[in-house]
């Protein structure tokens, strides 16, 4: 089972974050055998179809050089227009083979890993270090299992191709004897028909090649991208933040709206009491408010500060047991009181106004 470099065992499934980050990094799993694969098939495919064709291009092609080469006369000056001449004319030839194979190339390396730019490595830059150190790339070409398992599979494709264009020059060699007597034309289709052969059947050896290859290197990135415990969750905490952090964050927010709780009691109307272990404050200013609201309540240690605070800024308090408790349980702050407590209220209150005008 794979491990990090501190010795734990890799045994979680990468998550998509860091599924994401390997992406971005360009560490996807990808068979170069399927893009191989493919332009050995479509290619020589390309080569049958357009292979008669390019040969008598090919052919026109030498003809022309061949019964103008008393005519042409090469200069320093002249030189590089006939080699321009030259190369656009070959350009011209094997253009369609070449505009095939680079569609298969990136037709093949966009349905195994799908469209993405490896932005870190633009925006990351080179490690030189690594790049010119011999050792470190000694180490990953010969002491790794992997690079071992490559070399492994390398020699086994080259022996079961070396075996197949074997079999097919052999069965061949008869007739490539007696092509030294037939006209050019019968030679360029006998070098078509046996190149198409030899790829047709290399392909096919090929695909068998590169689906086990597929399958493995999707196995081998998985392996590769998972995960210790330890590391799934730091991931966790970075994605939905430390415990310890957000419990420090609400701390802080109880704090601030204890803070704005406590100062609001000294606009209260009245505070009602339990008398010890409950206090609810309550506002009420008729014609702004369609029910009495509260605006700051507690138990225990906080029931007590609230009446502290409002012994010392004359905010009556009235006992009221059932009603403080009903109150603390069913009304949140700034919150206004529920219908049932109406009348219950509305008592308080009329109790708190004859106490003031009195006074």
């Amino acid at each position: 089972m794979a491990e990090n470099k501190d010795g734990q065992e890799k045994t979680e499934n990468a998550t998509a974050k860091r599924l994401n980050e390997a992406r971005n990094r360009g560490q996807v799993s990808k068979s170069m055998d399927v893009t191989t694969a493919a332009i050995l098939l479509v290619g020589g495919s390309a080569i049958f179809i357009y292979g008669n064709e390019m040969f008598a291009d090919l052919q026109n092609f030498m003809k022309y050089i061949f019964s103008n080469s008393t005519n042409i006369i090469v200069t320093e000056q002249n030189l590089s227009h006939y080699f321009f001449e030259v190369i656009v004319i070959l350009a011209q030839i094997l253009l369609p083979i070449l505009l095939t194979i680079f569609a298969i190339i990136f037709v093949s390396e966009i349905s195994q890993v799908g469209f993405k730019i490896a932005t870190e490595k633009f925006t990351k830059g080179l490690n030189f270090k690594q790049i010119f150190n011999p050792f470190s790339g000694m180490k990953r070409m010969f002491f790794s299992g992997r690079s071992l398992f490559e070399l492994a599979k390398g020699i086994a494709k080259l022996l079961i191709i070396g075996y197949v264009v074997y079999d097919v020059l052999a069965s061949k060699a008869e007739k490539m004897i007696s092509l030294v007597e037939v006209p050019f034309g019968d030679i360029a289709k006998f070098i078509v028909d046996m190149s198409f052969e030899l790829i047709l059947k290399v392909g096919i050896i090929y695909i068998l090649i590169a689906a086990a290859d597929f399958f493995y290197q999707r196995y081998r990135f998985k392996e590769d991208m998972k995960m210790t415990k330890q590391e799934v969750k730091e991931e966790g905490k970075q994605a939905e933040g430390d415990p310890k952090v957000k419990a420090r964050i609400r701390a802080l927010m109880r704090g601030r709206i204890r803070r704005l709780m406590l100062k609001n009691v000294k606009q209260a109307d009245v505070v009602i009491t339990n008398p010890t272990h409950f206090a609810v404050a309550l506002m009420y200013k008729q014609g702004t408010m369609s029910a009495p609201r509260v605006v700051a309540k507690g138990a225990d240690f906080l029931a007590l500060q609230i009446r502290e605070i409002a012994e010392k800024n004359d905010v009556p308090i009235v006992e009221q047991p059932p009603l403080a408790r009903a109150l603390f349980y069913s009304v949140e702050i700034e919150q206004e009181i529920p219908e049932e407590l109406f009348k219950a209220v509305a008592q308080v209150l009329a109790f708190v106004y004859n106490l003031k005008r009195r006074a």
